[in-house]
Parts: structure tokens; sequence; C-alpha cells
């Protein structure tokens, strides 16, 4: 019998669990950082627009670790889903500086999503979302990311990434996590104004070409990194 959510609230394991692990992911980010090089695709889509206004920042669950961790530099709301695991990457992302709101499609979305519009508009802040959360499929945009591009009046920018040493999990977004001492390759998308007063197809449209971006950046990183692997490859059996 699958444990009560409330139950596994109270226990002492978990609550040791919730103030062991962000302290972990932070010292292991914070490691990865300082231990890998760092590749940025696509920069001058960050100097046009994060360096100058508010924006929204869509990335896919599975690969956002690190351009979270990154984007720590842009302060801002992240919407996490109310689920236990949601619990602790909550204390995670705050431990990092930002604000969180908690929902998902399946519990409390509209609620989180709309207190997540007040408080970036509020307070020129931008906003992070994982476009295919909290089910999928992976890298499946959901229709959240626009209505928070066109309710903040903030550009959508996506955000990608991929590492030449990582663990990939086999969960439902296929989840990887960086190890110490890679290149990671991050890419950055086109911006997308999301103006109001649009139908419903047009929104539907604009959906898709923001999936559409986020696969081909996606495939822009990890040809990037098969590229870097395949060199390292190359060199190795020249100096053997």
């Amino acid at each position: 019998m699958t444990e009560n959510k409330k139950e596994k609230g109270r226990r002492p394991w978990f609550r040791v669990l919730l103030f062991v692990l962000p302290r972990l992911v932070s010292a292991y980010a914070w490691l990865l950082e300082k231990s890998s090089k760092i590749i940025i695709l696509n920069q001058e889509h960050e100097e046009a627009v994060c360096k100058r206004r508010p924006f929204v920042c869509a990335c896919h669950h599975g690969t956002m670790l690190f351009p979270v961790y990154y984007c720590r530099r842009y302060p801002g709301v992240i919407m996490v889903s109310r689920s236990w695991d949601g619990e602790l990457i909550d204390r995670c992302i705050r431990r990092w500086g930002f604000d969180t709101t908690r929902g998902s499609s399946s519990r409390g979305g509209k609620e989180a999503l709309t207190l997540q519009i007040e408080m970036a508009k509020e307070k020129a802040y931008n906003a992070g979302i994982a476009v295919d959360a909290p089910r999928g499929p992976a890298r499946e945009v959901k229709m959240g990311v626009v209505v928070l591009g066109r309710e903040t009046g903030f550009p959508v920018l996506p955000l990608v990434s991929w590492s030449t040493r990582q663990i990939q999990f086999n969960s439902w977004d296929r989840m990887i996590v960086p190890l110490p001492f890679s290149t990671i390759v991050m890419a950055w998308g086109t911006p997308v104004e999301i103006p109001q007063g649009l139908e419903r197809d047009d929104y539907e449209v604009i959906r898709r070409s923001i999936e559409d971006d986020m696969l081909r950046v996606s495939a822009q990183v990890e040809g990037k990194v098969r590229e870097l692997t395949d060199g390292d490859r190359t060199h190795a059996a020249k100096t053997v």
C-alpha cells in the first residue's frame, strides 16, 4: 500500500531528507559549475533579453537542473509541483535565491500560475517553468508557458542543456544529471513575444513553434556534445 502523503510528511526520515538533500544538491551544483567547462550557444539571445528585461525561461523537465542553477543570476519565480518530490525541489531552488509557487496541471496549477504571473509583474521578476511537467510526454510543450508569456508580457526564452558526462534516468522525463569535470553545453532558443487577444488556434500555433524551437536547440546541444566527445576520442587515439 502506498504511504499516505500527510503521513510521509511527518516521518522523521523525510524531515531529515528535507534538511540534508537541498544542501547536498547545492554543494553538488557548485562543484559541477566549478569543475566543468560551460559552453553557451546562441548567447546573443541572453545578451539581448536576459540582461535587459524580465523574461520567461522555458526548460524541459529532464534537463533543467543545471540551467536553473545557472539562472540564479536572474532573480525570479518558478512553479514547482505540490508533490513530495516537488517539496524537495522547492527547498533546493529556494536556496539558490528563487521564489516559488506550488502547483501543477493535476493539482493547484491554475492558482499557482496566477500567483506566478502576479509575482512576476509586481516585482518585474523573471519566471521559470518546466514546459512538459508534471507528467509529460517528455519535451511536449504544454499551454502554460504560452499563458505565462501572454499574461506577463515577457518574452518566452527557451534554455536547454546537455553534457559530455552525465547520468540519464529511466523516468518519464529521461532526466539527466551532469557529472563533475564535464563539458556542459547550454543553448538559448529564439525569444517569443506573445500578444494578448488572439484566437485559441493562434495560441496553439505559438505553442507548437516554441516546442519546435526547443527541439531544434536540443538537437543543437546534443550535436555539439557528440562533436566534442568524438573529438576527444580521435585525439586520444592519435596520442596513444
